[in-house]
C-alpha cells in the first residue's frame, strides 16, 4: 500500500473527475443537484414546523439554520456510508478486467463525499448572515466536524463492504436502517434532554459528531468533546481495519463476481 501510494493517489483523483462529470454532465440542473436534496429536505421541515404540524423547539437557534446544518452533517455520515459500501459495485466492471490499487476507489468514494458536502456546506454561510449570527473562532472548527463525520461514516461503511459485496440483502438492510437513522440522529431536533429517546441519541456514534460540529458553528447545545473524541479515534482504527479487510478479501469477491 506505501509502495503504490503516488499511483493510487493520482489514479483516485482520475477516477473522482471522471465519475463527478459523468454524474452532473448529462443533467440539466447539472451540478445543482449538490444542493438541492440538502434544500429540499430543509424547506420541508421549516414548513412543517411553522405550519404546526410537528412543534420542535430549537432553542436560541433559530430553526431553519438548525435544519441546514444538521442536513449538511447527514450529508456527509449519510453519504460517506453508503458511497465506501457502494464501492465494489460501482466498480464490478472495472476489477474484474483490471488490475490496479484497489485503495483508490476508497480514495475516490471519499472525495465524493467530500464534494457533496462541501458543495452543501458553503451555503451555510449565506444562512449565517441571514439571521446575524457574529462570527466566533469556534466556527472554523466546523470543517473539522464535517471531515470527522466524513471520516466516520467511510470506516462504517467500509467495514461491510466485503460481506454487503457477497449478500445483497445486507446493503438493503443498512440503507432501511439509515433511513431509522435519520430520526435517531439529531439532524432536525436536538437531543432530548431525558428519557428514552435521550438514551437511544446517546448510544448513536454519529451525535457527538452532530452536536459538537453544529455547536462550533452556531451555538445552542453544549459540545461533547470526549465522546467526539473517542468516535474520532475509534473511526481511524474502523477505517484502518476495513482497508486491511478488503484488501484481504477482494482477491475472492473478485472470483466470486467474475464467475
Amino acid at each position: 500500500m506505501v509502495r503504490d501510494w503516488p499511483f493510487t493517489r493520482g489514479l483516485a483523483w482520475r477516477m473522482f473527475l471522471r465519475d463527478t462529470r459523468a454524474t452532473y454532465r448529462q443533467s440539466f440542473l447539472g451540478y445543482f443537484w449538490l444542493l438541492l436534496p440538502a434544500l429540499a429536505n430543509t424547506l420541508v421541515w421549516v414548513f412543517l414546523n411553522g405550519a404546526k404540524v410537528v412543534n420542535i423547539d430549537s432553542g436560541d437557534v433559530p430553526y431553519p439554520l438548525f435544519v441546514f446544518t444538521g442536513t449538511v452533517l447527514w450529508t456527509a455520515f449519510n453519504g460517506s456510508l453508503v458511497g465506501a459500501m457502494s464501492i465494489i459495485e460501482e466498480a464490478r466492471g472495472t476489477l474484474a478486467k483490471v488490475n490496479f490499487p484497489h485503495e483508490s476507489l476508497i480514495l475516490t468514494a471519499f472525495g465524493k463525499s467530500l464534494l457533496n458536502t462541501a458543495a452543501t456546506a458553503i451555503f451555510v454561510i449565506p444562512f449565517l448572515f441571514l439571521y446575524h449570527v457574529e462570527f466566533r473562532t469556534t466556527m472554523l472548527l466546523f470543517p473539522l466536524g464535517m471531515l470527522a463525520t466524513i471520516l466516520c461514516g467511510t470506516a462504517l461503511g467500509l467495514i461491510v463492504v466485503p460481506f454487503a459485496a457477497l449478500f445483497s440483502d445486507l446493503g438493503r438492510a443498512i440503507h432501511l436502517g439509515l433511513r431509522f437513522g435519520f430520526f435517531l440522529t439529531p439532524v432536525i431536533f436536538p437531543v432530548p434532554k431525558s428519557g428514552w429517546g435521550h438514551q437511544l441519541m446517546v448510544l448513536n456514534p454519529a451525535t457527538s459528531l452532530f452536536v459538537t460540529s453544529r455547536s462550533w458553528l452556531i451555538g445552542g447545545e453544549p459540545p461533547m468533546y470526549l465522546a467526539f473524541s473517542l468516535v474520532v479515534f475509534a473511526s481511524v482504527i474502523l477505517l484502518t481495519l476495513g482497508v486491511v479487510m478488503l484488501k484481504v478479501a477482494l482477491p475472492h469477491i473478485i472470483e466470486r463476481i467474475s464467475a
